[in-house]
């Protein structure tokens, strides 16, 4: 079952502000540009993102590792913005598919399949993943990274809008399940853990003032966002406060 629908990503992406690159003096995109260069050493060839919008971690891929970048992207207009995105930054993915990712068949298979942030949107998330697998060749790269809406940050985003909420899979959220997912499906983990800190920009609020608790936690938000410029905190993880999860494997030959 999906927990979001197509005109939630519609409304999301039709005016969303580009372009729109990994800015490392963000401390989420630094530290999730981090993670991927630490465990994605000597990776290259094609690169096959789901949920691609707005195209910003597959310009990353291409960049950093001189890999070809293809996606799907649920929306019409998260296809849009993503193609508008790639040429605003002066490069031409190989293929971005618009649709159900559910319902096409992948034309070939990739060196890496990624996403970030999309599985933790359904609640059959290991036929989500097994659909991942099959755009993937063997002894390729899969990377899948989450946000952690297990600590501190659900209790914020419950606060500021339930609805934000329920639109994620708070089940899948801890390394354990990732784990798992190696098992279930005879991956190779290549690295699991939390990543980027504290990250005081991850809840979402749907007032701009809102009654006086969510005034509060928005309060505290912006002191957080202040205080975590500083790169000291990034390597500070924990399962309460770190803002993701990201879970990286190979699929074995074979396979």
């Amino acid at each position: 079952m999906e927990l979001t629908e197509v005109k939630f990503w519609d409304e999301y992406w039709l005016n969303f502000k580009l372009p729109c690159v990994v800015n490392e003096s963000l401390a989420f995109d630094r530290c999730l540009a981090q993670g991927l260069k630490d465990n994605l050493v000597g990776i290259q060839g094609d690169v096959f993102e789901v949920g691609c919008a707005p195209g910003k971690w597959l310009a990353f891929m291409a960049k950093t590792f001189g890999m070809n970048p293809s996606g799907i992207e649920y929306s019409e207009a998260g296809m849009k913005a993503t193609l508008k995105n790639f040429s605003i930054l002066g490069m031409s993915p190989n293929e971005i598919f618009t649709g159900d990712f559910f319902q096409l068949e992948p034309p070939r298979k990739f060196d890496a399949v990624i996403s970030l942030g999309f599985i933790e949107h359904f609640t059959d998330v290991d036929s989500v993943i097994e659909r991942h697998l099959r755009w993937l060749k063997p002894g390729g790269t899969l990377v899948l990274g989450v946000p952690n809406f297990r600590g501190v940050y659900g209790l914020a985003q419950r606060i500021l809008d339930q609805e934000i909420l329920d639109k994620h899979n708070l089940n899948i959220m801890n390394p354990d399940y990732f784990l798992g997912v190696a098992k279930r499906f005879d991956l190779t983990p290549v690295f699991i853990d939390y990543i980027g800190s504290f990250e005081p920009s991850l809840p979402i609020a749907k007032h701009r003032f809102g009654n006086p608790l969510q005034f509060l936690v928005k309060c505290l938000i912006r002191i957080g966002l202040i205080i975590r410029r500083f790169r000291f905190f990034d390597r500070w993880n924990h399962p309460f406060f770190s803002c993701y999860i990201l879970a990286i494997y190979k699929k074995r030959e074979g396979h």
